[in-house]
């Protein structure tokens, strides 16, 4: 599996699967999902068909349209069940009975190694934002942020993390930047060149990036 989001084009064909089955064992329908997840990746729901899908998943064309009726059927359900896998994933780090500190931290790690993992979902999302339905962007947003945002409140109150922009913000600039230096590595090592830094692994600029947001001791937070 190839984990440089930004190293070219995505396989021909699938490497892993990403998606976690549903249906019962052995189905088509998790292998047409299989496939319609790796060629919506590459290509965007506009350059992906339905034949090319097929083709993917080695069944017939009559045979996917059958199961799903069409291409938007297909991308919607290959969006629901991305969602619903990574909320499921993430769900196990935070939870409300870690310490504020830790839960947050794990959060922010988990997220990265969930998108890391699973490179042709994290190329579908950037693809959401570009020719995804407004509602179901809307739809997948709330969900995510009832789970995520209460993590960031807790440590703001718990004072581990600055709390001079709203719990909602510092958890959408937090998850930005991961989604940045998973998607933009030429352009994060051309810029640490300029000064003559050299790469950093992934540890290192989660170092970095909870320094940002954390509270620094003895400041009040906000603008005094």
């Amino acid at each position: 599996m190839r984990f440089a989001i930004d190293a070219g084009s995505l396989p021909e064909t699938i490497a892993m699967p990403e998606l976690k089955p549903v249906f019962s064992q052995p189905d088509a329908r998790d292998l047409i999902l299989e496939a319609a997840l790796a060629a919506f990746a590459e290509r965007g729901f506009h350059g992906a068909t339905m034949r090319d899908i097929a083709a993917r998943a080695e069944v017939s064309q009559s045979l996917v349209q059958y199961h799903f009726k069409g291409k938007e059927a297909l991308w919607t359900m290959v969006g629901e069940r991305i969602s619903a896998d990574f909320l499921d994933d993430i769900s196990q780090d935070i939870s409300p009975d870690l310490p504020p500190d830790e839960g947050v931290v794990r959060a922010i790690r988990r997220y990265m190694a969930y998108w890391r993992g699973h490179p042709q979902a994290f190329r579908f999302n950037l693809w959401r934002l570009l020719e995804g339905p407004p509602e179901e962007r809307r739809k997948r947003s709330k969900a995510l942020n009832r789970q995520a945002v209460p993590v960031f409140q807790r440590a703001q109150e718990a004072g581990f993390l600055r709390d001079d922009m709203p719990a909602g913000l510092a958890m959408i600039v937090t998850g930005a930047l991961v989604q940045f230096w998973l998607h933009s590595q030429t352009e994060i090592r051309d810029a640490l060149a300029v000064t003559g830094d050299g790469p950093l692994e992934d540890e290192a600029f989660l170092e970095s990036l909870v320094g940002l947001i954390r509270s620094v001791p003895g400041d009040c937070g906000r603008p005094c």
